[in-house]
């Protein structure tokens, strides 16, 4: 479960609240073991481990949550692991959608760059678009939680932008996961704006639409891991294109949008 939890928690909580963060639990568990049960761990132990790591901090932190001292240091101890590990389960699944690509070296580094590039971007976000009359530590918090949702949200946009260049099936457990994951973001993404644009009179609001956004996500991974991979999609099989035919693509791509802007 991600950081808006211990956010929520910080800005106080009630029984519907509790509920919500231990459905989400609960639902991230069984994922996890629908994973070992059919053998996807070993296909994305990233993801596995990111699970098993959230749904530790949900207990570390519902135990703590009556000490804000003990929630904030819990929170910025592991906010940074949710930072991390979400960011590596995307790349194992991305590298899993495009293995046939991995040979190209500047498509070896097109994630981590792109992913250095949203975060750049997050972080201007933050430094020039403060969170509206709050105290500095719920300041911190929101900023760190808008980084860590446009950075989720950012990855999915350029994946789904990937995947229909590429013509790709979207059959594969990797799709799952990664819509998941933009889901997830999306919800937390526009709660906490909106929290940051007009205040403490959203926080209600934040504390229903960010977890319920995460239950969505989480119940996407859920039915991903019920249904069975088509064959050829774990192996990456998934692409009509080979790295030769999608430089080939590229270029006349390009050509086009030339043509377009008459250069």
């Amino acid at each position: 479960m991600s950081g808006w939890f211990k956010l929520v928690t910080h800005f106080s909580m009630n029984k519907v609240e509790f509920i919500l963060a231990v459905a989400g639990a609960v639902l991230q568990a069984c994922v996890v073991l629908l994973m070992v049960r059919r053998r996807y761990f070993g296909q994305f132990p990233t993801f596995g481990v990111y699970l098993l790591f959230s749904v530790l901090s949900t207990v570390v932190a519902l135990s703590v949550q009556k000490s804000k001292t003990l929630l904030s240091i819990d929170y910025w101890i592991s906010e940074p692991g949710y930072a991390v590990l979400s960011f590596l389960a995307l790349q194992e699944a991305f590298r899993s959608v495009f293995r046939n690509f991995y040979n190209l070296r500047w498509f070896k580094l097109s994630f981590p760059v792109i992913g250095i590039l949203i975060v750049f971007v997050a972080l201007i976000r933050a430094v020039f678009f403060r969170p509206a009359h709050d105290n500095p530590a719920n300041v911190a918090f929101i900023s760190l939680e808008i980084a860590l949702a446009i950075l989720q949200f950012g990855v999915f946009c350029v994946f789904i932008l990937l995947v229909r260049f590429f013509h790709m099936r979207w059959q594969q457990h990797a799709f799952g996961i990664v819509l998941g994951f933009g889901i997830a973001a999306a919800g937390s993404l526009v709660a906490f704006l909106l929290r940051s644009e007009f205040g403490k009179n959203l926080d209600q609001m934040v504390k229903i639409a960010a977890p319920l956004s995460y239950i969505i996500g989480v119940a996407i991974w859920l039915a991903t891991f019920l249904r069975e991979e088509p064959s050829g999609a774990a192996n990456g099989d998934s692409t009509p294109f080979t790295p030769e035919q999608m430089i080939t693509e590229l270029r006349r791509q390009t050509k086009v949008v030339k043509g377009i802007l008459g250069r």
